[in-house]
């Protein structure tokens, strides 16, 4: 499986908005500025996670972007599946079954000669290692929110205003 670049760059955005007052929306232009990236890509990210419920846009002058929940109620999982989508890694085409299926065992075993076959389709098995990798893969990434990632100070997690620190950024 290859993650999306904007998996990551979705995973920034959240911590940030994780991170930020939640009274104060991040300014779009801001986070773009800091993530690398134009506003119209940000812009469909932001999108997928809104999609998601994770975030929200916010107009107006002093508009942005805003988590839509606590961040000790987002999991990567969520913010995984707004990205890339809940659809399996694996998908099973029927390939494996058309191509190693001895629906005609008999007449396979006659004409080879064999004496015994073992058909438990031990290629079809490999998908099922994918799927159960899958699964756990995902498991890992429900039990971990983005509270958990985030910095903390004085034992308690850190929530700020980026707006000043961002727009100091830029001006250097």
């Amino acid at each position: 499986m290859k993650a999306k670049p904007s998996l990551e760059q979705a995973l920034c955005i959240v911590a940030l908005l994780g991170i930020q007052d939640r009274q104060i929306p991040l300014h779009s232009r801001l986070v773009a500025e800091r993530l690398g990236i134009s506003t119209s890509y940000l812009k469909k990210i932001v999108q997928k996670l809104a999609g998601a419920d994770i975030v929200k846009t916010v107009s107006g002058r002093d508009g942005g972007i805003v988590l839509t929940r606590d961040p000790h109620k987002i999991t990567l999982l969520d913010v995984f599946d707004a990205i890339e989508g809940a659809s399996t890694f694996i998908k099973n085409t029927g390939l494996v079954k058309r191509v190693f299926g001895f629906n005609q065992k008999e007449a396979f075993m006659k004409t080879y000669a064999l004496k015994d076959l073992n058909d438990q389709q031990p290629v079809a098995n490999v998908l099922a290692v994918f799927g159960e990798a899958e699964q756990r893969y995902r498991e890992q990434l429900a039990t971990l929110t983005i509270s958990e990632i985030l910095p903390i100070t004085e034992n308690q997690p850190l929530q700020l205003d980026w707006t000043k620190w961002l727009l100091h950024q830029s001006t250097e």
